[in-house]
């Protein structure tokens, strides 16, 4: 088992030796986080851009003589403007 953890750490030495060694700052952090980085208008942050109503309906169909009448379902997604 002790065998087993010194093989794997000199592997992962090793193979650590050919990455190159890059430290981000501080300033890097916080300007990759800053919210001018993405182009969203200022309305549309944090908030649903696209809103759809789902409606839905029944109708009657009469029957005849030779058949009996029936409820045929509709249901239709509309876009709406969001709230």
């Amino acid at each position: 088992m002790i065998r087993q953890k010194g093989i794997f750490l000199l592997t992962i030495t090793f193979l650590s030796l050919g990455a190159p060694i890059h430290s981000l700052t501080w300033k890097e952090v916080f300007e990759a986080l800053s919210p001018d980085k993405y182009d969203f208008p200022a309305n549309a942050r944090n908030k649903n851009v696209t809103c759809w109503k789902k409606i839905y309906w029944e109708e009657y169909i009469e029957g005849d003589a030779y058949t009996s009448g029936y409820v045929k379902e509709y249901r239709k997604d509309i876009k709406i403007n969001c709230p």
